[in-house]
């Protein structure tokens, strides 16, 4: 469903109250979620259509009443020439078009949206009232520099970037109502291979995939009551014994300056949890003191929002009761 949330400003030009809009809260894409503000420059009526999740945004210069009143078919007409001028392939432009949906109205709900607006019209002006002097850049010029320029509310990032990752389904960081940002987070269900004597010992834990995986690690263990005071690392290949018979590697000894178990061993420290756990089902062995020899299988079980009230990193689940990291010399681990 196409939301096109209006300021008050919007909804008097089309004639509709506030009081007659819909509360709408969720939506299943982010791509299906703009904000509208109307303003004015050179006496001209313009409006400001930005997408919430990526504030990637085209203006529309001297806009009449009667066209804001149709602003459905207004903000798909000048969409598709948005997309154009950004040099999107005609699959791409057919993808968003195909996602955006039936139409509604609805209020605006995000503090954090139309303050990013408010700079962006800002910018709009200086950049549109410089090319009213020299002449040297055209509307559609200034609509591709806005979409280039790093915004705070998006980790200074460009919103042309975050809406190209919007459409091929990658992981980025958004904007969505009452919060500056949401994080993905991941979901990991890590279950204890060794000392478990044939128990069930299992934790699941949700973290942020922009995180590295030391802190993976941390939480992990943290689940456990364990420390993260040895060095350890995560193994591709979960039947296999860390050295040469593993490909993917990552330890901490890269980051302790300590030569690791491989030459192909990366760090663990500057490494993203999104960039090793790509898919949900992918499996690694997680294996801490190298001495102790704890081992854990780690399995990425789901990728979602976070919800508004939820904090990251969390422990969602708690199966069986771990043994202790350091037992007493009565019940010392052999």
């Amino acid at each position: 469903m196409l939301i096109l949330r209006c300021t008050g400003k919007v909804l008097k030009e089309i004639g509709v109250s506030k009081s007659a809009l819909e509360d709408v809260r969720g939506n299943n894409h982010p791509l299906q979620e703009w904000y509208v503000n109307l303003f004015y420059f050179n006496r001209k009526k313009c409006l400001l259509f930005a997408n919430a999740a990526t504030l990637f945004s085209f203006v529309v210069y001297g806009v009449s009443r009667s066209e804001i009143r149709d602003i459905e078919g207004l903000f798909r007409k000048r969409l598709s020439k948005a997309l154009y001028d950004e040099d999107f392939k005609s699959d791409q432009m057919k993808l968003v078009s195909d996602k955006l949906g039936t139409f509604i109205l609805a209020k605006t709900v995000s503090r954090s949206v139309l303050a990013s607006m408010n700079d962006r019209t800002s910018h709009y002006e200086f950049l549109k009232s410089r090319s009213m002097v020299e002449g040297d850049i055209d509307d559609a010029g200034i609509q591709c520099q806005l979409n280039k320029t790093p915004m705070g509310a998006l980790n200074y990032r460009y919103p042309i970037e975050c809406f190209m990752a919007m459409i091929e389904g990658k992981e980025f960081e958004k904007i969505v109502p009452g919060r500056l940002k949401t994080r993905t987070a991941y979901v990991f269900e890590s279950t204890m291979t060794q000392y478990c004597e044939g128990k069930n010992i299992m934790r699941q834990v949700a973290v942020s995939g922009n995180k590295s995986l030391l802190h993976l690690a941390q939480v992990i263990l943290g689940a456990y009551n364990f420390d993260c005071d040895h060095c350890f690392g995560f193994y591709g290949n979960i039947d296999e014994h860390p050295g040469q018979e593993q490909t993917e590697i990552y330890e901490a000894f890269v980051d302790a300056e300590v030569e690791p178990t491989s030459e192909l061993a990366r760090s663990v420290e500057r490494t993203k949890i999104s960039l090793v756990f790509k898919e949900t089902g992918k499996k690694m062995l997680f294996m801490f003191d190298y001495g102790q020899d704890w081992r854990f299988v780690v399995e990425l079980k789901e990728k979602r929002d976070t919800a508004p009230e939820e904090k990251l990193p969390g422990i969602l689940q708690s199966v069986g009761k771990a043994p202790l990291q350091y037992p007493s010399f009565e019940e010392e681990i052999f």
